[in-house]
This record gives structure tokens, sequence and C-alpha cells, in this order.
């Protein structure tokens, strides 16, 4: 017969155990997306994580916007607003290439680390901070992610287009009337 043993307060304060605010934030979030891909499926959940990303990209937006006294950013305010929340959240975001048609950018380290491969999902919310806050900026982008860490490649790759007659694939972004 096997028997119990209970653990108290003081066995456990000393221990090993890997748990704090960033480790439960990222089980809470991935956890939730992974839930709703099984739930309702991947195209349905990343519909719903992108409807999440447009509206955390609002704020976003508004807090660097607020913090710089701008009404809006140029293009060289928005891709520095984009690399340094992207910086703060944990993410190695770079530029890999930038020309008038588009924006390319990298990133070597995932902010939902290896639980975002459970939940490829949650790179809408990438795509839609960028796409918001380029359309925001520039009038128009269409987001693309080729490469993701999630779906198993080394960096991301996010493919801002900002020229609406470029052909090819991705998420589309219209700039709201600016009041």
């Amino acid at each position: 017969m096997e028997q119990s043993v209970a653990a108290s307060r003081s066995d456990l304060c000393g221990s090993q155990i890997r748990m704090d605010r960033e480790i439960f934030m990222d089980l809470v979030v991935t956890t939730m997306g992974s839930l709703f891909e099984d739930t309702v499926g991947s195209g349905e959940a990343g519909g719903f994580i992108s409807l999440v990303g447009l509206a955390v990209g609002e704020k976003i937006q508004e807090e660097y916007l607020q913090a710089s006294g701008a009404s809006h950013f140029d293009r060289r305010g928005m891709i520095d607003a984009l690399l340094d929340m992207k910086r703060r959240i944990g993410s190695d975001f770079y530029v890999v290439e930038e020309t008038e048609q588009r924006i390319v950018l990298g990133n070597r380290r995932c902010p939902f680390g290896e639980l975002a491969k459970k939940c490829p999902s949650l790179c809408m919310l990438t795509a839609n901070v960028c796409g918001h806050l380029a359309a925001e900026s520039q009038g128009y982008a269409r987001v693309d992610l080729p490469e993701t860490i999630a779906a198993g490649a080394s960096e991301c790759r996010i493919v801002i287009n900002l020229d609406p007659d470029t052909p090819g694939g991705g998420r589309r972004h219209h700039r709201r009337a600016w009041a």
C-alpha cells in the first residue's frame, strides 16, 4: 500500500520549482490558445487571436505615441516602436531589409518560447501588431509570416508589404482616419 506524504510550505519555498509571473502568463496564454485551436480549429483560433492582436496593437500604438508626444509615427518611428516593443517582451527582432515597398523583419527569439510550437496561431498576435502599427504609419500594410519559430524555423521572418499592388499573400491592414 502506497503511503501519502504531505508537503509543507517550508518544503516548497526552497525548492527548485520553475514558476514566476512570466512562466505563469506563458502557460495561461499558450494553454488558452491550444485549447481554442483544439476546440474550434486552427483557422478559427487564428481569426480570434488576430482580433486580439489588433486590439493589442492599438493599445501599444497609444502607449508609444503618448510617450513620444506625437500624433502618428513616421516610417522610422514605426520601425523603432516595433523593435523596441518586441525587445521589451523578450523577442529579438531586427531589420533584415527595408525598401520603399516593404520591410522585412527577423526574429531570433519567440516571446512565448517553446510553448508557441503548441499554439502556432499565437503568431497572429505578431502579424496584427506589426500590421496595425505599419498601416497606421504608412496608410497600408500587408503582413506575411513565411517562416516562424512556432512552425519549426530557426528564426521568424515578418514581411510587411507597404504597396497594395505588390502580389502575394498575407493579412491586409488599412489606416483608420486620423482625428
